[in-house]
């Protein structure tokens, strides 16, 4: 099979592998199409914080199970599933039936779930979690999203299927009005321009410099999600003093919970609000591209021309 890895800094190369035999408890699945994500980027950027070259790290994929190892069972061939662990830039990728640290494990997916809708289940299930577990936004609350990228988006879907009333900042224009298209209740170019009082900050940009000025914008007992990883740049100053007499909070919020407080539920609930059309998430899907061209697209992505790729090998 070709696969594409990480050898390095900005080294990706296109190789050509053994289709894996599944293991005990393990299925092997043909790649249908795999999601391109921000932090796949950043590994090629700057490098791994998680795991060891060579390195496949495609984690938005679906597939059709090909076969089976030992001992399992209730997965038969052929079957539609998502997976969610790293191997998705590739013609296969074996997926664990089992839930484990990192790994939601197999969600049967519709046949008739769109490609380009089908691949937002797990980071769509970031978004509810980073809305209902860490922003805890109720029906009428004021959110304020910063950034308009693949993620800043899905993050306003999330906000405004949970009730609440959604401000987008971000400078691109034409990012501003796929916010409004989606749903949100305003779209601005400044963190400037946002209103202060609001009940949720969520941060989907990982840019230390945002913090502070996101803390002047809550209202008394409001929260500040952390959403975006901050790369090599993780230090920030901000006005411990705010935090104290505003009773202000300052959260992560890392895939559907940083283990051991998963919310697996999240991933169902994303995929319901995908096939419902209540999440027509393949409005931020901007093309598909090959194993040969991920590493344009890569560049695309972190220069801002392309919002969502799709790698269909």
């Amino acid at each position: 099979m070709r696969a594409a890895r990480l050898h390095g800094i900005h080294d990706l190369r296109v190789e050509e592998l053994p289709v894996p035999e599944p293991g005990p408890g393990e299925l092997l699945v043909r790649i249908e199409g795999c999601g391109v994500c921000p932090t796949d980027v950043r590994k090629w950027a700057i490098g791994l914080n998680d795991g060891e070259y060579p390195f496949n790290p495609g984690h938005e994929w679906v597939g059709r199970i090909e076969a089976a190892g030992l001992d399992v069972s209730g997965w038969d061939v052929g079957r539609r599933v998502y997976g969610d662990v790293y191997a998705g830039y590739a013609e296969y990728a074996l997926l664990p039936v089992e839930p484990s640290r990192w790994s939601h494990g197999p969600l049967a997916v519709p046949d008739n779930l769109a490609l380009e809708r089908a691949v937002f289940v797990e980071p769509f299930a970031d978004c509810l979690h980073a809305v209902h577990d860490q922003a805890g936004l109720e029906p009428g609350q004021r959110a304020i999203v910063v950034g308009g990228g693949q993620m800043g988006q899905q993050l306003a879907v999330a906000a405004k299927a949970a009730g609440a009333r959604v401000v987008v900042v971000e400078p691109l224009e034409e990012r501003r009005e796929l916010a409004l298209e989606l749903g949100a209740d305003w779209a601005v170019a400044e963190l400037v321009e946002a209103d202060a009082g609001a009940q949720a900050v969520i941060l989907s940009i990982g840019a230390a410099s945002l913090v502070q000025p996101a803390l002047e914008l809550m209202a008394p007992g409001g929260r500040v999600v952390l959403f975006a990883g901050f790369g090599d740049e993780p230090q920030a100053t901000i006005d411990l003093n705010r935090i104290h007499y505003e009773e202000l909070v300052l959260v992560g919020s890392e895939w559907i919970g940083t283990p051991p407080n998963t919310r697996r539920e999240r991933y169902a609930e994303a995929l319901e609000l995908l096939v419902s059309g209540e999440a027509p998430l393949e409005r931020l899907v901007t093309g598909r591209c090959s194993l040969d061209d991920l590493e344009q697209i890569f560049e695309d992505v972190q220069a801002r021309r392309v919002l969502k790729a799709i790698l269909v090998p």
